[in-house]
């Protein structure tokens, strides 16, 4: 039986998770495989016909985690679920835990017995729908007849009792493709008893092959407008705001992404692993990651214009936009009609690291931020007049630990908004010297928080030079204050 409560989420729920560190949905790839081609996909480039399958007891562990955690909905993606062969024996093991299993599926291989199996359930069933125009939907989807495939698929679902707009969705990525027919189509669903989710693209995967694609953030405006108006017309009533239409994402602040390998991430757009459930519980990877606790908190943490703007209590706009186009998954969205005027006020990775320390070279030694993250980089070139180098060229093996500390003092500034703490101590154990460090050598730091208290925090290093060769790696503890 169908159970609406499973997969709406209110505003008020979404706070309260945040709160608590909770989940409220979580997608997962059981298998990443996919027999569509779709140019704007998120998938960097094709998967060479492997299957790539979420191993039995990681996808039951995943599902049964997601529900300790308080998750009310699971919501499927891939790939194309309907490959996985064990999809019924996922599904039956999310509803006898008590939550909604919601499927997104090319519609290809919907068939009556699936149909009827996603019924039985009460699932929610997400076609993917570009447009009405039947050469459009094959470009967008690299497939011949694709629009009939789809219309195929929403009448058999139809058939198996799938007749209520709670119950059965379209998913629709607008393009420069489709942009011309978009309104003819959100009518079209609305008509026939089917949600539509609309959604501006993400600058990932293959659209960055297929940038023909985007469309300019003020066109995407008016036509989120468009839309809004005539929704009206259906009895829905909704403020026009990026990336969904007629819908609001907060999805980092009580989702998450598990994929086919078990690796987790912050969502599809935000593709930085952040832990392994083979590895780690789930409650501790998003408990002791940074970035997930950074976007919980997005309303202190955000940066440049959308910190002002007079909707962050609802918004952050895509952090996958701003992600991507930036290396910030704090900075502002680039693709937000609302920053058209303010993409100087945006700061995108690499920047430089000095305006993120209390001091000046030659004692600073670290000079540009790579990236923040997970693993956050950290780039310097080591200086003739860095004040530890011997008369023969070489730095002194005993400053590793200040470099470290230093880069971690750039990122954690960055992090907090360019606010620079007041010290850092740092205290250097388990380090390994593997090679020299000499006059003009090109590093590279990368270093992960392994955990944090009370102020104190370990920094798991490595120290790279040219041709990626390894010079030091280890740990240190800092003490920021």
């Amino acid at each position: 039986m169908f159970d609406i409560s499973k997969f709406e989420i209110s505003e008020d729920e979404i706070r309260d998770a945040a709160k608590k560190n909770c989940l409220l949905s979580m997608e997962i790839e059981f298998n990443k495989n996919c027999n569509y081609n779709c140019p704007y996909c998120y998938a960097a480039a094709d998967q060479g016909g492997q299957d790539y399958i979420l191993p039995a007891e990681l996808a039951e562990s995943a599902i049964r985690q997601a529900a300790q955690l308080g998750a009310r909905k699971i919501v499927i993606i891939g790939g194309e679920p309907l490959l996985f062969e064990d999809l019924e024996a996922r599904i039956k093991l999310i509803t006898e835990l008590g939550m909604g299993a919601e499927i997104f599926t090319n519609g290809s291989l919907v068939n009556p017995e699936n149909a009827a199996m996603f019924f039985k359930y009460g699932c929610r069933v997400v076609v993917k729908l570009n447009s009405l125009n039947a050469e459009i939907q094959e470009r967008l989807t690299g497939i011949k007849n694709a629009l009939s495939i789809a219309k195929r698929a929403v009448t058999v679902l139809k058939e198996a009792g799938f007749n209520s707009p709670d119950m059965l969705a379209a998913s629709t990525v607008i393009s420069s493709e489709n942009l011309d027919g978009i309104i003819e189509l959100w009518k079209y669903l609305r008509e026939n008893a089917i949600t539509p989710y609309f959604e501006m693209i993400t600058p990932q995967g293959r659209l960055l092959d297929n940038k023909y694609l985007e469309v300019d953030s003020l066109v995407i405006k008016d036509i989120f407008e468009q839309i809004s108006e005539i929704d009206r017309q259906y009895g829905y009533d909704w403020q026009p705001q990026p990336p969904l239409v007629g819908d609001k994402c907060l999805r980092n602040t009580y989702s998450c992404l598990i994929n086919y390998g078990g690796d987790v991430f912050p969502c599809v757009g935000i593709d930085k692993k952040i832990g392994n459930i083979a590895e780690r519980p789930l409650r501790i990877i998003l408990e002791e990651s940074h970035v997930i606790q950074d976007l919980k908190n997005y309303r202190n943490m955000i940066k440049g214009p959308c910190r002002n703007c007079d909707k962050l209590d609802t918004c952050y706009g895509c952090r996958g936009a701003a992600y991507q186009l930036t290396g910030d998954y704090l900075a502002s969205d680039p693709l937000c009609w609302r920053n058209v005027d303010k993409l100087d006020q945006i700061v995108s990775l690499p920047v430089a690291a000095t305006n993120y320390l209390p001091h000046q070279p030659p004692m600073a030694m670290v000079e540009q931020i790579i990236e923040v993250g997970p693993v956050s980089k950290v780039g310097m070139k080591v200086r003739k007049d860095n004040r530890f180098l011997d008369d023969s060229g070489k730095l002194d093996r005993a400053v590793i630990p200040e470099i470290v500390a230093q880069a971690g003092a750039a990122v954690d500034t960055f992090r907090f908004n360019g606010k620079i703490r007041p010290g850092f101590l740092a205290f250097g154990h388990e380090i390994k010297i593997h090679d020299d460090l000499n006059v003009d050598d090109e590093l590279v730091i990368a270093f992960s928080e392994e955990n944090s208290m009370e102020g104190w925090h370990t920094l798991k290093f490595s120290i790279v030079k040219q041709h990626n060769k390894i010079c030091a790696d280890g740990e240190i503890t800092v003490c920021v204050f």
